[in-house]
């Protein structure tokens, strides 16, 4: 499969294919291929309804563009799908150059959870990590204007803005609600760390047991280079082990979370199964590239999520490293990315993923190898820090088992 371009607006939760994929499926613009009498009638009531805002309505002065984007994002979520969405040609030049890298906005990823936006992740060292805000919180308002209801797209755009401005967030954790002003910087979206970021003692335990740490923030376009400088710069410096940590992985680029999986899986081996929606199956295999020369361990928790769910079942299901957490999110759909005309963009659910041993897993996740800690949500930044702790704890101690003659 081509490696993906296009892609994310703001957010996560997506696997993302580029409009290649999409084309492969045979999409077409013909008369015939848009179905018969209730395509015509649909579009004849458009322009009819167009028609009559432009001679009726109040206001004479109509954005007639801003119309049929309007009722380009309607037709899309009239699907019910929240991962289909329509992008306005800021929203989708905002889209790519997330995954490119780069973005301006305050470093949240966020996705809904029944009809209000939450917090999957902050981007450490940004303008929403520095406040406090966590994973598992509730955006509650944006600017005074309540969430319940936006689609992922009004809300991502509005928390988004020029680097200097501000935006005031309503936060709600728990029982607990709070306000947080936050002036927009421009991010550059580091998507692999190592760890500077850890308490000092996990980092010492982790210098005594001669174990590496690399944390996957999310899978854009840098961070299969990124991954690998890190596991070279693990092996020179005499790492006997890998902890990999998932957790509060949204997602990303599903072939970027193939790559990395290639590093570990054997050749030839299946790394995911795709199903289109006529049910074809397409496999994608282990290549006979560089492995990681290191016994591994993969933290995950239920905020890992679809891409990241991608590389945590290839390792799973092929007893290649265990994962120590909790069960992670279940998002096991995949999403195309389409360039449409005027600069406007939408993704579009287009398959499903299977793990190598053909779990279905949207729904329900993925359960690790051993459960460890508890769900962050709503809880305080003390209790999550003890949570992630454990976590870590329990994950040495089973890669300290491994390492063992």
């Amino acid at each position: 499969m081509p490696r993906s371009r296009p892609a994310l607006a703001a957010v996560l939760l997506l696997v993302l294919v580029g409009a290649g994929f999409l084309a492969g499926y045979g999409v077409g613009r013909s008369q015939a291929a848009l179905g018969g009498d209730a395509e015509s009638q649909g579009f004849a009531l458009l322009r009819e309804l167009l028609h009559h805002v432009r001679t009726t309505y109040l206001e004479r002065q109509v954005d007639t563009r801003s119309l049929f984007y309007g009722a380009a994002r309607g037709m899309l979520e009239a699907l019910g799908d929240p991962y289909t969405r329509f992008l306005d040609p800021e929203a989708y030049r905002e889209y790519r150059e997330h995954l490119g890298g780069v973005f301006h906005g305050v470093g949240l990823f966020v996705e809904l959870q029944g009809d209000r936006p939450v917090v999957v992740t902050p981007i450490p060292h940004t303008p929403a990590y520095r406040a406090g805000i966590r994973a598992g919180d509730r955006i509650l308002a944006v600017d005074g204007a309540d969430t319940r209801g936006m689609s992922l797209e009004e809300v991502v755009t509005r928390i988004r803005g020029p680097a200097g401005s501000a935006v005031t967030l309503r936060v709600g954790r728990g029982e607990r609600v709070f306000t947080v002003r936050l002036v927009r910087a421009r991010i550059a979206n580091v998507s692999v760390q190592g760890d500077e970021n850890l308490p000092p003692a996990q980092r010492a335990a982790l210098r005594a047991a001669r174990v590496a740490y690399v944390r996957i923030l999310l899978f854009n376009e840098t961070t299969a280079r990124e991954f690998a400088r890190a596991v070279e710069a693990a092996r020179a410096a005499g790492a006997r082990g890998l902890l990999l940590d998932l957790r509060n992985n949204g997602g990303g680029l599903l072939d970027v979370a193939v790559e990395i999986a290639d590093r570990f899986v054997p050749a030839g081996q299946p790394i995911v199964h795709t199903v289109d929606r006529q049910g074809r199956r397409q496999t994608q295999r282990a290549t006979r590239g560089p492995k990681v020369p290191l016994p591994a361990v993969v933290l995950v928790n239920e905020f890992t999520a679809s891409a990241g769910e991608i590389l945590a079942g290839a390792l799973r299901d092929h007893d290649v490293a265990p994962l120590v957490g909790l069960r992670t999110f279940g998002k096991g759909v995949i999403q195309s990315v389409v360039s449409l005309p005027g600069g406007a963009g939408a993704t579009i659910t287009s398959g499903k993923y299977l793990t190598p041993d053909g779990h279905d897993i949207h729904g329900t996740g993925i359960t690790p190898t051993l459960v460890a800690g508890a769900r962050q949500e709503g809880r305080s930044e003390a209790e999550v820090a003890r949570i992630e702790a454990q976590q870590f704890v329990r994950a040495l101690e089973v890669l300290r088992r491994r390492l063992s003659p």
